[in-house]
């Protein structure tokens, strides 16, 4: 084994060490990894539901998604990218959220998936935090400021959480016919039809009205092309508080309120203390790289105002 693939391999044992400690009850569990050769294995937790893409736009054996499941499911991703965004250290930006990294449980629980894009940057004082990286994601995901400009930040995730809000609403995939979902979405809203025309025609009938025009407000601030438009995932959750009256509002507060006790913090060099009220417990690890030593982060700005909602443009 040469030294190139030497450290190749410990990098990448140190980012499976550092992917193993994330734990979020809507995040997909990484149980272990393997390298063999050249080859190398993830192992996570099974979804018996597949992806919400399959749900969406897949085979017709799939049951459709009801209007409420699919709101559970924008709280459900919403409450993943708080945790990653807030209180990871570092904190993450994952890069690639799309309806196919967005896998469903037994109970339609939705969880992300696929942080093998995911990136961080150093800490810093500065109050805007931004890293220059290669252009990595799906397209009719990525964030048009981000192409344009090779800088990333946690306003990206937002851009590619509010199209997924739109193939949640519409049923549509991402890019369709060669045409941008956001694209496709604005061009029907301004030449006169109604919400009621781009909604999944699954979910026309029981869909609540004002539910679906504050889901709509919501997409346009999340896909406004300036990322400092865009509202945190802090205020995009808190929008979603507000404006979505979930019949099962129980559902609604668990998923939210779990998000300050699912973090993990600090207790000792190699150690991590689980304040989630399901683990309760002291995970040790058997590494001797410590959380700083496994990623280069960066420190997402959380603490902007909430832009004014605007309008398709």
């Amino acid at each position: 084994m040469n030294a190139i693939t030497k450290h190749s391999q410990r990098e990448f044992c140190k980012e499976m060490e550092f992917l193993g400690r994330l734990h979020h009850r809507h995040l997909v569990r990484l149980h272990g990894f393997c390298i063999k050769g050249h080859e190398r294995f993830l192992v996570y937790e099974y979804m018996e539901n597949g992806s919400l893409r399959e749900h969406l736009q897949g085979a017709e054996t799939k049951n459709p998604l009801t209007w409420q499941s699919r709101l559970q499911i924008a709280i459900d991703v919403a409450s993943a990218l708080e945790y990653l965004h807030c209180y990871c250290e570092p904190p993450l930006c994952h890069r690639d959220i799309k309806s196919s990294n967005i896998l469903l449980d037994d109970k339609l629980t939705a969880k992300v998936a696929d942080f093998g894009l995911a990136h961080a940057a150093p800490k810093s004082n500065s109050s805007v935090q931004q890293t220059t990286t290669d252009i990595q994601g799906t397209p009719g995901y990525m964030d048009p400021e981000y192409l344009t400009t090779r800088r990333l930040t946690d306003k990206s995730d937002i851009y590619s959480y509010g199209v997924l809000l739109l193939e949640l609403v519409t049923g549509r995939a991402a890019v369709q016919d060669n045409v941008n979902l956001v694209e496709w979405t604005k061009r029907n809203l301004a030449t006169g039809g109604s919400i009621l025309s781009i909604i999944d025609p699954d979910v026309k009938r029981t869909c609540d009205i004002e539910e679906l025009k504050g889901l709509l407000t919501l997409v346009r601030m999340c896909t406004r092309d300036e990322g400092n438009r865009r509202p945190s995932i802090q205020q995009v959750i808190r929008w979603l508080q507000e404006k979505l009256d979930l019949n099962n509002t129980e559902n609604l507060h668990s998923s939210t309120s779990m998000i300050s006790r699912d973090y993990l913090i600090h207790d000792e060099p190699g150690s991590y203390l689980s304040v989630s009220d399901e683990v309760g417990s002291l995970i040790s690890t058997v590494s001797p790289y410590n959380l700083s030593q496994c990623c280069v982060s960066f420190r997402f700005e959380t603490t902007s105002p909430i832009p004014p909602v605007p309008e398709w443009e």
